[in-house]
């Protein structure tokens, strides 16, 4: 079973403008991404799907492989599938192309889903997760069987009539079989997709199911300044980070 993992990436960003380019330790935040990703254990292939000819020669410098696609999609899981077209793959993986903190066993624990369960078509990562009222973070309530009920960037489940101490972060490193992302993106967007901004939606408002797989100390994607911040002082640290760091 041949698993590709694409990154999809963008200059244009609201809250931090050229984030994908911005240096954290000597490298672009996409750059970080891509050679953690290579470390995957389970993916035989790991390129950025890009619109932008600066990300695409930063990668490239780097020793990455890109590809140019339309600057007409909608979010990154569109871009993905444009991209997934150049593959032979059974098994797409979406990584999320601002997370340089990200862990490699989370894509192999998300795609080992799919492998095992013929039954799944997409597979998210969560994780345990207390921050209050933050936005940037989707927050998804389960089922007995770890499938996603719902997710929201407001606070899951409820605490106006219960204290609740723990929610489960969505982390993005998204598990599809080729053939359901095509599936996919042959949909229009659909009401709460629109509303939320969570294209994830999508699939639960189609009546399709999302396995959650609980992994264990995600980091933080950088939407803001302040994840900037943090994440270049957790980089400094950051144990990973000098097993490619050295070579790039």
């Amino acid at each position: 079973m041949k698993v590709v993992g694409i990154i999809p990436s963008r200059l244009q960003s609201s809250r931090l403008p050229q984030k994908a380019l911005i240096d954290i330790d000597g490298l672009p935040m996409v750059v970080h991404v891509l050679k953690r990703a290579q470390m995957s254990l389970i993916l035989d292939k790991v390129c950025v799907a890009t619109d932008s000819a600066e990300i695409f020669d930063a990668v490239v410098k780097h020793g990455g492989e890109a590809l140019m696609t339309s600057n007409a999609h909608k979010n990154g899981t569109e871009r993905v599938a444009e991209a997934s077209k150049h593959f032979n793959a059974d098994i797409i993986v979406n990584i999320q192309g601002d997370e340089p903190l990200l862990d490699p066993s989370h894509i192999d624990e998300a795609v080992k889903a799919l492998q095992d369960d013929r039954d799944i078509n997409v597979s998210i990562p969560v994780t345990a997760y207390s921050v209050k009222n933050s936005s940037s973070d989707i927050k998804a309530v389960l089922d007995k069987d770890n499938n996603i009920l719902y997710c929201s960037r407001t606070d899951l489940p409820s605490d106006a009539r219960g204290k609740v101490s723990t929610m489960w972060k969505m982390c993005f490193i998204v598990s599809f079989r080729k053939s359901f992302l095509s599936q996919y993106v042959s949909w229009p967007q659909t009401p709460l997709e629109k509303i939320e901004y969570n294209e994830y939606l999508r699939i639960l408002e189609n009546g399709h199911k999302i396995k959650a797989v609980q992994v264990r100390h995600a980091e933080i994607s950088v939407d803001t300044p302040e994840d900037l911040a943090i994440v270049r002082e957790k980089m400094k640290k950051d144990k990973l980070k000098n097993s490619y760091n050295r070579l790039v």
